[in-house]
């Protein structure tokens, strides 16, 4: 915990000591203590079990994860109180042997002491405070009176939600240097996918458990290791795709000696400005795709145009102008990426009407082809060719603010331009760091 910067380190402690002094309050309600006795232990250790195998098998693909075990947190919240679901939550958390490509299995003695309670914190304070809103809205302890629960469960999900986010969010922020908000507004519309889905399960799962004991509860499993198989189906479908888009890539950089490399840094570059515009996180992952494969349609321009050392003819470069309708052609053959043909196809458009294949203009191109061929043309000049270097950071800088509002759409211009002062700055300070040691030596 040493080596994380003092901010990360005060805010974990934040959380550690709100977990410890809302709990100490839990423990001292009457209603919490006296749910928490009427409960058999048989019961906790099966509900711990069960959160620790829902754990053990959350999916995950890039930086989202979608788990199951939330549906079972609901329903050991209805059933025993908040003081054993905290508890059940807790233990079956630690429990957990989650295996994460890349970095094979983790578990909590390969995993970092702090790091582990911050997690626990992070499940545990969100059912503390949901609980005060719970019984604010009239929520009993009773699963007899389960059907006038209904609306505050769904006010105990909400809050849950919000909060659980707020402080992964928080640390997201704190460890990336972005907008917290912006990385809560990602994260919340992912959570409350997950919510929806789980909420009604763990209800299933309480009711289910009260009628028919541990013999309802193979059903509800059931039930829920087919919806975890549903997600793992979608993930592989969705790395897949990825692979597809990759091998595409690839093929692209092989036939065009010159711009190896140029379509994942034209992503990396959107994905920067797309976030600088506040896109979302469903928008910026299309985006991403899109730009991997914008020039896709090279693969069907001969070698010989698109590998000449020197300039090409009018004839030739009306050619390399194809490569863009070329490119929907072969995109269009695969299923489930649509989304990416208009940006493939308009990414040689300009904002003030001069561009092709259609010479489309102002409002009558998405935003996001704007972003790609703002990154295109930014990588074209910073990347070295045969017949020249790559330009600097102040050339770039003053030829975007040249045509902003002619080649570029003055906001995607302006997103950028936003980028480039913050890396000055960041260099700037670097450079004053490495000043200040050697002085100081």
């Amino acid at each position: 915990m040493r080596r994380l910067p003092k901010e990360q380190r005060l805010y974990l402690l934040l959380i550690y000591a709100l977990t410890v002094f809302f709990t100490i309050i839990l423990i001292n309600n009457p209603i919490a203590t006296i749910q928490a006795n009427q409960v058999e232990y048989t019961d906790i250790i099966l509900f711990m079990a069960l959160i620790g195998i829902t754990e053990s098998f959350t999916v995950t693909f890039k930086s989202m994860s979608f788990s199951t075990s939330f549906a079972v947190t609901i329903a050991s919240y209805i059933l025993f109180g908040p003081l054993i679901s905290i508890i059940i939550v807790t233990v079956g958390f630690l429990c957990r042997v989650l295996k994460v490509d890349g970095r094979g299995y983790i578990h909590i003695f390969n995993t970092p002491i702090f790091g582990t309670i911050f997690n626990v914190c992070a499940l545990v304070l969100p059912i503390i405070i949901s609980n005060y809103f719970y019984m604010i809205m009239g929520g009993t302890y009773s699963i007899n009176k389960f059907e006038y629960n209904i609306f505050p469960l769904i006010v105990f999900v909400i809050v849950y939600l919000i909060v659980n986010i707020l402080i992964m969010s928080v640390l997201m922020g704190l460890k990336t240097r972005k907008n917290i908000l912006y990385c809560f507004l990602g994260n919340i519309k992912i959570g409350f996918f997950n919510s929806v889905v789980m909420l009604p399960i763990g209800i299933l799962l309480a009711i289910v458990f009260t009628e028919y004991n541990y013999w309802g509860l193979i059903i509800v499993v059931f039930t829920v290791i087919m919806l975890r198989y549903t997600l793992l189906l979608y993930s592989n479908t969705k790395e897949q795709l990825t692979d597809t888009v990759e091998a595409l890539m690839n093929a692209i950089d092989a036939r065009d000696m010159y711009t190896e490399g140029h379509s994942r840094r034209v992503a990396e570059i959107s994905v920067e400005i797309a976030r600088e515009l506040k896109l979302s996180q469903w928008e910026i992952e299309k985006l991403h795709i899109a730009a991997m494969l914008h020039d896709v349609g090279k693969i069907g321009i001969s070698d010989n145009i698109l590998n000449k050392p020197g300039k090409l003819t009018d004839e030739e470069y009306n050619i390399i102008k194809e490569h863009p309708t070329i490119g929907v052609k072969i995109l269009k053959k695969i299923k489930n990426i649509d989304y990416v043909h208009k940006i493939v196809e308009q990414h040689h458009e300009r904002y003030d009407g001069k561009g092709y294949p259609h010479g489309l203009k102002g409002d009558e191109v998405d935003i996001q082809v704007y972003i790609v061929h703002l990154a295109d043309t930014v990588d074209a000049m910073t990347s070295d060719r045969p017949y020249r270097k790559g330009l600097s950071k102040a050339i770039v800088k003053a030829e975007i603010e040249k045509y902003s509002g002619t080649q570029f759409h003055p906001k995607v211009a302006n997103a950028y331009l936003n980028i480039l002062k913050r890396e000055e700055k960041m260099e700037e300070k670097a450079q004053a760091k490495v000043l200040e040691s050697s002085v100081t030596q």
